[in-house]
């Protein structure tokens, strides 16, 4: 049987994902490439057996299961997920929010809320910084363009993961696996965690190959990958999913 497997087409995804397309990993998989909001609509419609979505996902889908054990999630900095501002976090009056995530948007409205004391009004908003910042004062950019992207008027940058630690004084999980509830967990559970042990052996091999797929630089790619992204959490890890959903839910 070949499950249907659904991913972000970011480097961050890579050490969990790139076995599912080798000539092995193949045979079990076919995996399908979106953004993560495209990702949870395909897993509501039962499209995908399973599929790395955001983390907020997680709780508004109680049919779904999580894959345990593994996850894209940082202890402080994230790098990819960043607010770009041409005012001071104090005058942020309007914010233009990257689409393609649920959980980095709603994490945006949480920490300049709750912990900057700043309520803008939000913008929904395709990923593309010049477009934002004409619209707005601020622009939440995710995944490759989230660590890459640059803008001659932006004075403020707030990189989400490092906020939040700050605030909680916990790590962040940004993306988790879910599984259709008719899914095999079992069987599923057991290849993606043979899919990650294959990137994990694999990692120096996979951070040249990203940076040449997207460009953005080796080194770049070697400390995201090796030092600021986390795929095997812990109970840390769940107690910080556990505040987010705590935070989520009282919006």
């Amino acid at each position: 049987m070949r499950f249907r497997i659904g991913s972000v087409p970011y480097i961050n995804a890579a050490p969990l994902t790139r076995w599912l397309e080798t000539e092995q990993g193949a045979r079990y998989a076919e995996l399908v490439f979106a953004p993560p909001s495209q990702l949870a609509q395909m897993l509501e419609q039962g499209a995908l057996d399973v599929a790395l979505v955001s983390s907020v996902e997680h709780f508004r889908r109680p049919t779904t299961r999580f894959v345990p054990g593994l996850a894209i999630a940082s202890h402080r900095e994230v790098l990819s997920v960043r607010l770009l501002s041409k005012v001071p976090i104090a005058l942020m009056r309007t914010v233009a929010l990257d689409t393609s995530s649920l959980t980095s948007a709603a994490l945006t409205r949480i920490l300049l809320e709750r912990a900057y004391g700043v309520r803008p009004d939000y913008l929904p908003a395709a990923p593309d910084p010049d477009a934002m910042l004409q619209q707005a004062d601020a622009a939440l950019l995710i995944g490759d363009l989230g660590m890459t992207a640059q803008h001659t008027a932006v004075q403020t940058i707030l990189d989400l993961g490092a906020a939040w630690y700050e605030w909680t004084r916990l790590p962040f999980v940004w993306a988790v696996w879910l599984m259709n509830a008719d899914a095999p967990a079992k069987s599923l559970v057991d290849l993606l965690h043979t899919a990650y042990q294959w990137g994990k052996a694999h990692l120096d091999m996979l951070i040249e190959a990203e940076s040449a797929r997207t460009g953005i630089p080796l080194d770049l790619c070697r400390r995201y990958l090796r030092e600021v992204m986390v795929y095997e959490i812990d109970a840390r890890f769940l107690q910080g999913l556990e505040r987010f959903r705590e935070e989520y839910f009282r919006q």
